[in-house]
C-alpha cells in the first residue's frame, strides 16, 4: 500500500533578511556591466578550414587538422583584435 502523501509545509519565514547589503565590490567584478567576448561561429570556422583544405591541394584525409588549424588561426586574428573569443 502507498505511503499517503505528506502535507507540504511552507518554509518559516525569519522576518527582513539580517544580511547588510554589499557596499563593495567582489575581486574580478566589473560594477555590474555584462562583457560579451565575441565567439568563433561555425561558419567563419568552416570557411577557413575550408580555405585551407583548398590551399593544401583539396586533398582529402584532414579535414579535423584543418578545422583545428582554422580555429588557431581565427583565436589569433581576434586576440591580436583586442579581443579573446569565448570557448
Amino acid at each position: 500500500m502507498p505511503k499517503p502523501a505528506s502535507p507540504r509545509m511552507a518554509k518559516p519565514s525569519n522576518g527582513p533578511s539580517s544580511r547588510k547589503p554589499r557596499t563593495s565590490l567582489p575581486p574580478g567584478s566589473n560594477g555590474g556591466e555584462t562583457l560579451v567576448a565575441p565567439t568563433l561561429s561555425r561558419e567563419a570556422l568552416a570557411n577557413r578550414a575550408y580555405a585551407i583544405y583548398l590551399a593544401r591541394g583539396g586533398q582529402p584525409g584532414n579535414d579535423l587538422g584543418d578545422w583545428l588549424q582554422a580555429e588557431a588561426e581565427l583565436r589569433q586574428e581576434l586576440e591580436r583584435a583586442g579581443s579573446a573569443p569565448r570557448e
